[in-house]
């Protein structure tokens, strides 16, 4: 008996410290395509919040929409094509419905963050300013990781990949 509590402790201590050893999250989507076509469409989000909640429609105009115009149609179309190649007829609606979503989250995000949020996001501003390519916008996306927890325009994909890390989880060999 005291060789199965001492398992049994021993078994909950190692579950307990894997469980603070940070994991670096699995991207959501299944190709680095539509995963770079999400980031972006995150940050884009962000600099709207940060115009409207922040008053920065001069710097979000200037720093972002126009220096980054053909960029940002670009990814547009991307996030579009994404959404018809999944859904077909419905993608835009889908689109449309996702992009709502999205904005209401991080609008929560947002709120819940108060007053630390406009000088944290105004920071997105002055990095901006470095960047010289959609390359680098791409990069910079993914970096900033603005996409919130457990939401992805690719949830099929998103769930495919928990599955198998549970799965994978499950198949460890107990050791005696």
């Amino acid at each position: 008996m005291r060789r199965l509590f001492q398992f049994l402790a021993a078994f909950v201590g190692c579950t307990l410290a894997a469980s603070a050893i940070p994991v670096a999250a699995a991207p959501a989507c299944g190709s680095v395509a539509d995963q770079s076509a999400y980031e972006v469409l995150a940050l884009r989000t962000q600099m709207i919040l940060l115009a409207t909640k922040c008053g920065r429609d001069q710097d979000y105009n200037k720093n972002f929409i126009v220096r980054f115009q053909p960029e940002l149609q670009a990814n547009e179309r991307e996030v579009m094509t994404y959404f018809r190649r999944i859904y077909g007829g419905a993608g835009q609606g889908r689109k449309d419905t996702f992009s709502t979503e999205l904005v209401n989250v991080m609008s929560q995000q947002a709120n819940i963050q108060g007053t630390e949020f406009c000088p944290r996001a105004g920071q997105i501003i002055n990095e901006m300013n470095a960047l010289r390519s959609m390359d680098e916008l791409v990069a910079y996306a993914a970096v900033k990781d603005l996409a919130p927890n457990g939401m992805s325009m690719c949830p099929a994909a998103a769930s495919r990949a928990t599955a198998a890390v549970s799965v994978q989880g499950l198949r460890r060999p107990i050791s005696h």
